[in-house]
């Protein structure tokens, strides 16, 4: 075998490897068999390539380092020095003028306005008030009225009626109180034209029902700014009523309240002492109620509260004595929008003959007197707010009354009159409301009522309706022109009668006859010609309808009344 070698050969790194690389593919290219066939090895090449020393590169740096050039130039400032010398002066304070608020001209009063006007079914019509003007103290004026009609419905006698009413009032304003007073004279007059001409036909003056009422009432009251003092409202009340067939009544009320504050509630408490005579010919009666209402009251930023209860004496014939309660509870869920309430209460309420008078001018001189007594009334609703000009109220209630006043046609005589009885009854009631009010040019009204009455004697609730619906609206156009609207309805009513029942004891049946439901319109207007002439126009039952408020006494049809208005 020959082997040459090679020495001192100098091969660059990258050459070595590539030489290298070259060997190694050469022999594992070459085929297996060809290896282990050949026995011996005649040549070899060695090549010593050496040692590798690997080297690098000095590199060429920059070695200047950066300098900063300041281009401020320094200015050399020059000594100095101050001199310094008095100089008198003077100074002369002038008056400010105090701050004013720069408000309105006040409006023109004027201190006098009389109204005017006629209507159909010859009705006069005159009101006059006069008063004082602009006072920081005292307020006073007189009231005087007139209305009156001549009316004849047809198949009935004569319905013509006068309303007179004159008073006086007056308030004056103290240091921490209000003095408040008025007097009043009122002459009613109404005719009982409840019957059938042809067959009975009087004069106006057996038929004419007068009432002549004299009443004062005068009222002390605080007005403390300090919510910790004992605050107080007291009122003294009188009046003297004189009817037909020499009948009268005398009342004397007289009516307390007295609050004050304790931490963040308050304690409240009312009382009261009711006393009235009542005579006609034939008798005379004197009845004395006597309350004290006892009440605290607590208000959170959700809730208000109200806990207490009254106290009541009845001398009525024998004194009795009533205790009931008077709670009740609302919260806010959400800013006024929907506030919840609960709560029960109870009273005694006076039946005299003024009461009963208002209600029913037709009524007899010769009444049974007795006083409604609630022993309870449980109630529960939800009120609030649907937007910034709609407010709502939902309520139901359910009384359990004792006595309660109905009026039934007196069958004793033919001048049909009324009478007064009384009866137990359980009265389920629901009230809803909406009210609209977009400043002061629009008002809306919706209100409903519904009655659901459980009698223990009689057959129903005479002359007490079920359902009530009213819906008022009054629209101001710029102050110029101003109009009303009334919708009613009222629903069908029954009314106690009498038939021939040999089965009866008395030989007669009671009944109940039925008076139809109604639906009326009332609608007025007023133009403000100026600012002290005015005229209006009233148009009263719009549909024409002669419905019945009591039996045997239809309603006036369609109305108009037409008038003006002068301030001076």
């Amino acid at each position: 075998m020959k082997i040459k070698r090679f020495e001192n050969l100098k091969i660059s790194t990258s050459a070595n490897f590539q030489i290298s690389t070259l060997i190694l593919f050469c022999l594992l290219s070459m085929p297996f068999g060809t290896l282990s066939a050949q026995k011996t090895l005649d040549s070899m090449l060695i090549i010593n390539i050496g040692e590798y020393k690997p080297t690098i590169m000095d590199a060429s740096k920059i070695n200047d380092n950066p300098v900063i050039i300041d281009s401020t130039k320094k200015l050399q400032v020059s000594p100095y020095s101050i001199n310094s010398k008095k100089i008198n002066t003077t100074f002369g304070v002038e008056p400010i003028k105090p701050a004013q608020m720069i408000g309105e001209p006040l409006t023109k009063l004027y201190n006098s306005i009389v109204k005017l006007g006629m209507g159909t079914y010859t009705t006069p019509y005159g009101e006059l008030w006069i008063n004082n003007l602009r006072s920081k103290d005292v307020s006073t004026g007189v009231r005087l009225k007139h209305l009156s009609s001549s009316y004849t419905p047809k198949d009935y006698g004569f319905a013509g009626f006068s309303d007179n009413e004159i008073s006086l009032y007056g308030k004056k304003l103290l240091k921490d109180h209000s003095l408040i007073g008025n007097i009043d004279y009122a002459r009613n007059v109404v005719h009982l034209y409840g019957y059938d001409p042809t067959i009975y036909s009087p004069s106006r003056d057996t038929t004419a029902r007068i009432y002549n009422l004299f009443s004062g009432n005068a009222e002390f009251k605080s007005q403390y700014s300090n919510v910790k003092r004992f605050h107080h409202d007291v009122k003294l009340n009188y009046y003297n009523l004189s009817g037909p067939m020499k009948s009268s009544e005398n009342n004397i009320k007289a009516v307390g309240e007295v609050h004050t504050a304790i931490g963040k509630g308050q304690i409240k408490v009312n009382a009261l002492v009711d006393y009235y005579n009542y005579k006609t010919v034939k008798d005379t009666v004197n009845n004395t109620i006597v309350t004290v209402n006892p009440n605290f009251i607590s208000k959170g930023d959700r809730y208000s509260a109200n806990l207490g209860f009254t106290a009541t004496v009845d001398a009525f014939e024998k004194s009795k004595f009533y205790l009931y309660p008077n709670v009740d509870f609302s919260y806010n869920v959400f800013e006024n929008i929907i506030i919840p309430y609960a709560g029960v209460t109870g009273g005694l309420q006076k039946n005299s003959y003024k009461t009963l008078k208002d209600t029913n001018p037709f009524v007899s001189s010769e009444l049974t007197m007795k006083n409604s007594n609630t022993l309870y009334e449980m109630f529960g609703g939800i009120k609030g707010t649907l937007s910034s000009t709609t407010s709502f109220n939902a309520r139901v209630s359910y009384n359990n009354v004792q006595n309660m006043a109905m009026f039934v046609n007196d069958t004793t005589g033919i001048q049909n009159k009324f009478i007064v009885i009384y009866d137990n009854v359980q009265v389920l009631k629901i009230t809803g409301e909406v009210a609209y009010q977009m400043r002061e040019k629009l008002r809306i009204n919706l209100r409903g009522e519904y009655y659901s009455y459980k009698m223990q004697t009689e057959l129903r609730a005479w002359y007490k309706p079920q359902v009530q619906l009213t819906l008022a609206g009054n629209y101001n156009l710029n102050d110029k022109i101003v109009v009303k609207v009334d919708l009613f309805y009222i629903a069908n009513q029954y009314a106690k009668n009498y038939i021939t029942d040999a089965s009866a004891g008395s030989g007669k049946k009671a009944v109940a006859t039925e008076l139809r439901g109604v639906f009326d319109a009332n609608l007025g207007a007023e133009y403000r010609y100026t600012k002290n002439l005015g005229f209006f126009f009233n148009f009263n039952n719009i549909a024409n309808y002669r419905y019945y408020r009591w039996s045997n006494y239809p309603t006036q049809r369609f109305s108009l009344m037409a008038g003006l208005s002068y301030s001076f």
